[in-house]
């Protein structure tokens, strides 16, 4: 068990010392020397050390070497780091100790000691507490009392970016390689749009029903299709072996709804001529399609536009080298301004932001997923702003 002071795991501390989530700006070893971290090392995944190839100043002495971190110094022995070789190139050893002790490697040298106690903030220790407690409410968000609003959107500007590049590659999953370019791409976004209206419990019947369906359907005949697309469901064919989840969803949500309304978009899809979606007004054919099925773009419709039909533009530019085509499509994404639900972005509420433009950026539903529920606080640009203020 750690000493009080850090009463938390040495994985919590390796974590604080890999992202410097303390004040190092005027570190002294126990000795009374001063340190400057250079490079905080690589952490080690293998026996050894926990960082590797760290690069430290001692008293204007340049230092290569490796970093050894314990919540207690006397851990270095009962964890016989003494005897191992492996150890022999530990310059420093990083403890959260107020009283630690002298340790030595197995060939005898003696690395300096840092007890990063007093480095820490009270606001990091009320953060690692409430990671730990696993409360439904993010760690930042009971832990802090000041949210700079400009970190913040720097991390959602991020995520934003990042979820565009998630949503492109995930567009490639369902690109058949074996067919020729423009059908594979075409029936990629057929697909990719009926996967998005199974959101949240039918995208897997949904996809397999778009896939069964473009085998038999040439594009023209609507009632047809959607016909087909009902008995290859099992709506109206009992030996269909697909899997509908009903709970909680609503009438405009329910499965024949959507089977309708992807099978009007599907047509317009298979309809329009390639050589229009390799211009860049491609983005407005969008638009023209819903008023041509008399759809209404309703706010899944709007998020389906930003997470399936822009990033289908975009690597449809990458595979017909079209650097314009890529441009406009990525421009359109970092402007897009979409309604989300409420309910998605409830856990932000907390931080009582001024500045609500968060609400329509689909950055927002990737932070939450990719970050905050995944506990990648550490990349967070928010915890870094908020603890080092």
């Amino acid at each position: 068990m750690a000493k009080p002071g850090f009463a938390h795991s040495e994985a919590f501390l390796q974590w604080i010392w890999e992202n410097l989530l303390f004040d190092f700006s005027d570190l002294q070893t126990t000795s009374g020397h001063a340190v400057t971290i250079l490079n905080p090392g690589k952490k080690n995944v293998s026996d050894g050390p926990d960082f590797k190839q760290a690069t430290l100043e001692i008293d204007g002495l340049r230092w290569h070497g490796d970093i050894e971190l314990h919540t207690k110094s006397s851990n270095w022995r009962s964890h016989a780091h003494h005897t191992d070789p492996n150890f022999n190139s530990v310059v420093l050893h990083v403890v959260a100790d107020s009283n630690p002790e002298q340790v030595q490697t197995q060939n005898r040298s003696r690395p300096y000691t840092l007890n990063i106690l007093p480095y820490l903030s009270e606001k990091l220790h009320v953060f690692l507490k409430n990671f730990e407690e696993h409360s439904p409410e993010l760690p930042c968000t009971s832990g802090f009392h000041f949210i700079s609003e400009e970190a913040f959107y720097r991390q959602i500007e991020q995520a934003h970016r990042e979820y565009f590049e998630k949503k492109s590659d995930d567009f490639l999953t369902f690109f058949d390689p074996n067919l020729l370019p423009s059908k594979a791409w075409k029936q990629a976004l057929i697909i990719s749009l009926w996967d998005g209206l199974g959101i949240p419990h039918n995208r897997e019947a949904m996809a397999t029903t778009a896939a069964e369906l473009l085998k038999k359907w040439d594009g023209q005949d609507i009632k047809e299709a959607k016909a087909m697309s009902l008995e290859i469901a099992g709506f109206t064919n009992a030996d269909s072996d697909l899997n509908w989840n009903y709970k909680s969803v609503r009438p405009a949500n329910h499965p024949e709804k959507r089977i309708e309304q992807a099978v009007e978009l599907s047509a317009a899809i298979l309809q329009e001529p390639f050589n229009h979606f390799l211009a860049t007004e491609a983005i407005h054919l969008w638009e023209q399609w819903f008023r041509k099925a008399a759809l209404n773009q309703t706010a899944r419709f709007e998020i389906l536009f930003g997470t399936v039909y822009l990033p289908a533009l975009f690597m449809l530019g990458n595979l017909f080298a079209s650097g314009r085509l890529k441009s406009a499509s990525l421009s359109s994404w970092k402007n897009l301004r979409t309604p989300i639900p409420a309910s998605l972005l409830k856990k932000f509420r907390p931080f009582h932001l001024q500045d609500k433009r968060y609400r329509k950026k689909l950055g927002s539903i990737h932070q939450l997923n990719s970050y905050c529920k995944a506990s990648r606080c550490s990349e967070c640009f928010v915890l870094k702003k908020a603890i080092q203020s």
